[in-house]
């Protein structure tokens, strides 16, 4: 049950969770709290150094706000020679992501409690994916979920950034079976190997995007608010909490 706005603005200790898709701002927000002295709990970068780091071995560095490692590692799929993975590859490294994303959420709420002051769990975008209800019952009682919402003229601009600065993307199983099967056909290719992977990921990430509002939006209803990703009030921190503190009396 989410809190009322009085319940809200009365915690000594606020908790609060960005939920949306890839590029609409949950990692710019966060670091935006965490310079105000918030505890943020960034989920792709602690997959990529806590939960996965024994796997990974690119060269950079990671940190709240370079994930490029972790982006590596999970790849994209296609053409080996244009930087794709093959399906098996591609699949074992979905597979190892989404245990990672699961093992770190189920971990968040210990998080909270430690945390000294607020605390802001910017997770990834597939936090949507998650099928144990548990896990997001959890994260929906220790944290206002906070969906940052695209309006539609911003669709092209995280498509855009999706594909300048690619991020980990986690595909549920039955969905990336039906639209690589759909993308062979329309483009008549025969083998996963003939696949540009930037052309896949442009051509699926659309697919994606619009299977994931409505269980944003599902969410948002259960366990938080909806802001606009575009309109987020982050002239001081007193007047973020209130923009949050009146959405959930919304």
């Amino acid at each position: 049950m989410k809190p009322t706005k009085t319940q809200f603005l009365a915690q000594e200790r606020k908790a609060i969770t960005f939920i949306g898709m890839s590029g609409v701002g949950k990692s710019f927000i966060s670091a935006q709290l965490a310079e105000w002295g918030w505890m943020n709990y960034s989920c792709d970068y602690l997959i990529g150094t806590t939960y996965l780091g024994h796997l990974i071995t690119g060269d950079g560095e990671m940190s709240t706000t370079n994930i490029s490692s972790l982006s590596d590692f999970v790849g994209q799929l296609g053409d080996p020679s244009r930087g794709g993975l093959s399906f098996a590859e591609f699949e074992t490294r979905q597979a190892l992501y989404y245990k990672a994303e699961c093992d770190v959420l189920r971990d968040m709420p210990d998080a909270v409690e430690a945390a000294k002051g607020h605390f802001v769990c910017d997770s990834s975008g597939s936090l949507c994916e998650v099928e144990d209800e548990r896990v997001l019952a959890k994260i929906g009682q220790r944290s206002v979920l906070v969906y940052l919402q695209v309006h539609q003229a911003g669709q092209a601009e995280i498509l855009k950034r999706a594909l300048e600065s690619p991020k980990p993307l986690y595909f549920p199983p039955a969905f990336l079976h039906e639209r690589l099967a759909r993308y062979m056909a329309k483009f008549g290719l025969n083998e996963v190997e003939e696949i540009d992977p930037i052309e896949f990921l442009r051509w699926i990430f659309p697919h994606l995007f619009e299977a994931r509002l409505p269980k944003y939006s599902a969410l948002a209803k259960e366990y938080g608010v909806v802001l606009p990703s575009h309109n987020v009030d982050l002239s001081s921190e007193g007047a973020f909490i209130a923009q949050v503190a009146e959405a959930l009396d919304g």
